[in-house]
């Protein structure tokens, strides 16, 4: 680093810099303050040292000059420059011999003083003045004397060896400090700004990344602080790598199916908008192919969550071993795959791609002991051929998968394990479905929607016990539009909830009137939608409906079809006994079309069990359907179960079934649906219909039924 940009960084590094300059002011007032306390002793002892000096010189030459002079005159012999004066004292405190400035007697002897210490004292014209005491041998005598010197030099002397000490001290500290200053600056200032800058480096060229390792050859003390920082770097890099591991397993995770490993909805649906995409910029072609296993909830009733888990992963993986890596496998849902073949340049490829994925799925394969064999039903759609290109990538990506699941429907309804590529009748159909969707939820908020009620008799007194509660649907312009076309569509819509609710309250409501009318004890039952039945609102909705309408339970039936009952055994178990303990009656629709276990009709809170309308056709000429009924006949009797046959179409078929001992018959024979109204005229002319409440006055109990029918016509 070149002197000016070092200085530069110091002076940027203020913190250390202050630091290091006070350490040298303190080194040098230390060491100025050490010197000074150690000098003031020795310019004592040096001082003393001179006027000790001072004395003896002028005691020897006062000595040598007594000793050449014996008789001359004190007064005018000089002896010093330094002596100043000389008076011998006797015991009685006289002068006895005295000198001023050059002169003393020659008999006389002069001694050392044995005094503490020569006293000084400042004298303005002479300087400085010392007086001592000595003692002589005057004429035999010891007498005591006094002496005067003139130390000045000596003083100033002195005096210039304090100003020489204390520049030098001064000298010396400011070295010191200097010395100091540089060696914090060496070993310390400048190593640990060097560390400083290589950190805000290493953070600087990082970003928001790591930070990068810092190698400096520096003073232990600083040496601790770059490992520090690099060892919390490794800290971090190996708390980021761990993140990272787990970033990348959410990421896997968000976009992969656990069971299969294979792509999910959420990755398919980028994948197919990405395939979109690029097909319209290249003008390429690719084809959708969406699987559904066939009765895979039978197959997993029958042998187990665990094998049919292996089921469909055995699936996914020969999926998966059939496509290239440009292609792309994905699991929708529990039985549910689809594939996005790109690059298909015709449809008769696309059914070579369809009879492969087939066939390879078809085979068996072993597991534990069990030979497992799947059936797949499969929808292909093909692009750009069956879309409409002037629609947006989104809604072409969503155009193409539902016209692959048209598809797929297509191929369950002719009877599964098979595929079908989507044509424009299919189209045709789905736009109709959607229209009739629209259509069903504009009927469901304008009340287009109208009961009719089917009678149920007593199949040996011919006495109506009650009716079926049917939906009717007209069109403002379409007319009348079957039940078995909008029913379905309501369903998947999920409007088949609100609808049935209406349903169940108008019926209850209508029924409640026909008992107040006279019609004591009809029943009437409501068919319950497999949707309803899975919502889990079912009981305090009935509930409801029989409280608003002041209906006795009793008088509710609620008829389930075989299939909504073996959705899911365990759960339509307890809704089934929760709604018998209410009061209400349960009935099995269309029994013995669905693919129910009879081991579980004995578990189930069932009264009545209906038999479907296609064994009673040909029941006069088909030995198989006699054994069919008979069997259902001996079945519900068993169970003590009522049994209800629909379809009842003849005098035959009913004195039939009421020889075998069924209970009740419905059908067009006895009469078909009716609104409200026509139901209430049928009642009153059946020739075998139950009779009105018995009352004393028959004209009031018609005032009274007339009374009431007139006002619900007016509610209605």
């Amino acid at each position: 680093m070149q002197l000016p940009a070092r200085l530069n960084s110091l002076w940027s590094s203020k913190w250390p810099l202050d630091s290091a300059a006070q350490l040298a002011v303190t080194v040098a007032l230390v060491l100025l303050s050490v010197q000074i306390a150690l000098s003031i002793p020795v310019l004592w002892s040096n001082e003393q040292r001179l006027l000790r000096q001072a004395s003896s010189s002028a005691y020897d030459r006062v000595e040598h000059w007594l000793g050449q002079n014996t008789s001359a005159s004190l007064g005018l012999i000089p002896v010093s420059d330094s002596l100043l004066g000389l008076t011998v004292y006797a015991r009685d405190g006289s002068a006895v011999l005295g000198m001023a400035g050059a002169s003393a007697s020659a008999s006389t002897k002069i001694l050392p003083s044995d005094s503490a210490g020569p006293a000084r004292k400042y004298v303005e014209r002479r300087g400085y003045e010392l007086s001592t005491n000595w003692h002589l041998d005057y004429q035999g005598q010891i007498l005591p004397t006094r002496v005067k010197l003139d130390v000045s030099p000596l003083i100033i002397s002195n005096r210039w060896l304090a100003v020489k000490l204390f520049f030098f001290s001064i000298l010396t500290s400011i070295l010191a400090g200097f010395a100091a200053l540089w060696l914090a600056c060496r070993f310390f200032t400048i190593p640990l700004d060097e560390t400083l800058e290589a950190i805000r480096a290493s953070r600087s060229s990082s970003g928001a990344g790591l930070t990068t390792a810092i190698d400096l050859e520096t003073t232990p003390e600083l040496l601790q602080v770059t490992n520090e920082f690099n060892s919390l770097r490794e800290e971090q890099r190996t708390a980021a790598r761990q993140v990272k591991v787990k970033q990348q397993y959410l990421e896997y995770a968000a976009h992969h199916d656990p069971m299969t490993h294979l792509s999910n909805r959420l990755m398919f649906e980028d994948c197919l908008n990405t395939s979109v995409s690029d097909a319209l910029a290249d003008n390429g072609h690719f084809a959708l192919f969406l699987l559904d296993l066939d009765n895979f909830k039978f197959f997993n009733d029958k042998y187990g969550n665990l094998i049919g888990d292996k089921m469909v992963m055995e699936i996914g993986s020969r999926l998966q071993s059939l496509v290239r890596n440009s292609d792309l496998v994905a699991r929708l849902d529990g039985d549910e795959f689809v594939v996005i073949h790109n690059e298909v340049p015709n449809q008769k490829t696309i059914e070579t791609i369809a009879e492969r994925i087939m066939s390879e799925i078809s085979e068996p394969f072993e597991y534990r002991g069990f030979t497992l064999k799947a059936s797949v039903s499969m929808g292909v759609s093909y692009f750009p051929d069956d879309v409409q290109i002037e629609d947006e990538p989104e809604q072409l990506a969503e155009e193409i998968l539902n016209n692959a699941f048209v598809a797929l429907q297509e191929a369950k309804i002719n009877g599964k394990n098979q595929y079908q590529m989507f044509n424009e009748s299919m189209r045709l159909r789905l736009t109709e479905r959607h229209q009739l969707e629209l259509d069903l939820k504009t009927a469901v908020a304008d009340n287009q929607f109208e009961v009719y009620y089917q009678p149920k008799i007593d199949a040996k007194t011919r006495q109506v016990t009650g009716s079926e509660a049917l939906v009717r649907w007209m069109h403002p312009t379409k007319g009348r539009i079957s039940p078995e076309l909008f029913v379905p569509v309501a369903e998947e819509a999920g409007l088949i909830i609100e609808i049935g609710e209406w349903i169940l309250r108008t019926a209850c409501r209508q029924t409640h009137i026909l008992q107040q009318i006279g019609f004591k004890g009809l029943q009437v039952a409501v068919n319950i939608s497999a949707v309803q039945f899975t919502d889990g609102n079912l009981l305090p909705m009935v509930s409801k409906a029989l409280r608003d309408s002041s209906l006795e339970p009793e008088l509710l039936e609620l008829e389930i079809t075989e299939s909504a009952v073996m959705h899911d055994p365990q759960e339509v178990i307890d809704s089934l006994h929760e709604l018998s303990r209410f009061g209400m009656r349960l009935a099995i629709d269309d029994f013995g079309t669905g693919y129910s276990s009879l081991a579980y009709l004995k578990r189930f809170p069932v009264d009545t069990l209906k038999i479907d309308r296609a064994f009673i056709i040909d029941i006069s000429s088909d030995n198989d359907d006699v054994a069919i009924v008979e069997a259902v006949l001996g079945l519900g009797k068993h169970f003590n179960m009522k049994i209800v046959a629909e379809g009842v179409e003849d005098e035959t078929q009913l004195n039939f079934l009421s020889n075998q001992g069924c209970d009740l018959a419905q059908g067009f024979y006895i009469s078909q649906p009716m609104n409200f109204q026509d139901y209430i005229e049928w009642l009153e002319k059946w020739p075998h219909g139950i009779q009105t409440s018995e009352s004393s006055n028959e004209s009031d109990v018609a005032s009274d039924d007339d009374s009431l029918l007139q006002d619900f016509k007016r509610a209605s």
